[in-house]
């Protein structure tokens, strides 16, 4: 009788984790990044200082676009609902809504470099969450299933 009790709590278990996993996810900008400098085409005569050949870049925030972002197509956020729960920035990316998938993008401080993920088809809305620790800004982006309520 344990062992059957044992086997049915896992089977929940694990039903209920793949439900949370096809429902909400969540892509995290990575708060720091090594970035290397390298100059093409140099022109003759010309050298780089050896001081600035690589920084540490800092995360600052995030933006979700319709389509590729050098398409420039970015969405403006929303305040909102999402399962019951209030969210300060809130975008709708119902792909079937649409044709073009939708992408986060992760900027980072003095420097123009941007890294870029491809938001899951299945989800239909983000919201954002920004917060610090020691190292410094985080954010995170996190995705659902669920529509976003109440907008405005």
């Amino acid at each position: 009788m344990k062992g059957k009790i044992l086997s049915i709590t896992v089977a929940i278990m694990a039903w209920f984790g793949a439900v949370f996993f096809v429902n909400a996810y969540q892509i995290e900008c990575p708060q720091k990044i090594d970035v290397k400098e390298k100059v093409e085409n140099m022109p003759e005569g010309w050298e780089v200082s050896d001081d600035i050949n690589s920084l540490t870049v800092s995360f600052s925030s995030m933006i979700v676009y319709h389509g590729k972002p050098s398409k420039k197509v970015s969405l403006k956020p929303a305040k909102g609902m999402v399962n019951g729960k209030k969210h300060e920035l809130i975008w709708e990316v119902d792909f079937k809504a649409d044709v073009e998938p939708y992408y986060v993008v992760c900027s980072y401080n003095v420097s123009r470099i941007e890294l870029i993920k491809k938001i899951d088809l299945s989800m239909k809305s983000c919201w954002a969450d920004y917060s610090k620790n020691e190292q410094g800004k985080k954010g995170t982006l996190t995705c659902s299933t669920s529509e976003a309520k109440d907008l405005y």
